[in-house]
């Protein structure tokens, strides 16, 4: 706030500045931004994390694909770390065509690949998705809320894109991808609970009870092998078992939720 104060941009006419008064996570922060924007004359809306360092083209490339293809959901950047190292990557829209193969490259001559989900590093989102499919899950705090609201997206309002023109920097202190087993700080051993919890919810809720079982399971397999050897085994151990039963019993609140949201309700 006084970064943005002493640089004259809190007080310009373009600006909306909203400060939150509590810590409700990324996924809090996502939800009250785009619950601002939708009270707003725009076509589409860029988000970003806070640690998201855009190129000059970075925006431009999305627009121009944006003109382009005007019913896609969303268009994604390419992300890379510090070094050009890969980072959130986004996953494939592995639909099969009629012939039984899946076709994500069939746009790959314009430079766009066809994408199931994707992060919150940098997306251009059409206000139309947001409008029809609501906003994201805010009880989710961190992690797997992209995931969740961008399969969403793709699912309930058309397909989505990784724009190969668009590219910036995820400016992360980790740049590798993020894993319990590895994990030395305290504190974010326990916020592990949130990636555990809704990685097996978004599992129920988009691929079914049986992909739920396949990595309820596998996840229990994790757990006691952390137990076994590692730092911090008994932290992690707990972290993990706690978070899959509590994604048995969350469920059917997230479920409900995000069928408000696509009714148009606000309810959670």
């Amino acid at each position: 706030e006084d970064i943005l104060t002493q640089n004259g941009i809190k007080n310009r006419a373009e600006v909306i500045y909203h400060k939150m008064e509590t810590n409700t996570g990324g996924s809090g922060g996502f939800y009250a931004g785009l619950e601002l924007v939708r009270t707003l004359d725009v076509d589409y809306v860029w988000i970003m994390d806070d640690d998201t360092i855009p190129y000059k083209t970075s925006l431009e490339e999305l627009v121009k694909k944006a003109c382009k293809v005007t019913d896609a959901s969303f268009f994604a950047s390419c992300v890379e770390g510090p070094n050009h190292e890969p980072m959130n990557v986004p996953d494939l829209d592995r639909k099969k065509t009629e012939n039984g193969y899946p076709f994500w490259y069939r746009n790959l001559r314009d430079g766009l690949v066809n994408i199931e989900s994707a992060t919150f590093v940098s997306l251009l989102i059409n206000k139309k998705a947001i409008t029809k499919c609501g906003l994201p899950c805010r009880d989710y705090f961190v992690w797997g809320d992209d995931t969740e609201y961008t399969r969403r997206l793709t699912r309930y309002y058309g397909a989505a894109y990784l724009v190969g023109d668009s590219w910036v920097c995820h400016k992360r202190k980790n740049a590798k991808n993020v894993d319990l087993k590895n994990e030395n700080d305290k504190q974010r051993i326990k916020n592990y609970y949130y990636q555990y919890r809704n990685r097996l919810i978004n599992y129920y809720l988009y691929d079914g009870f049986a992909v739920f079982m396949f990595y309820f399971l596998r996840f229990e397999g994790q757990a006691f092998s952390m137990f076994v050897k590692g730092h911090e085994k008994g932290l992690k151990f707990v972290t993990v078992q706690k978070a899959v039963f509590a994604s048995v019993r969350k469920i059917k609140k997230f479920g409900r939720y995000i069928d408000n949201q696509l009714k148009g309700e606000s309810k959670c």
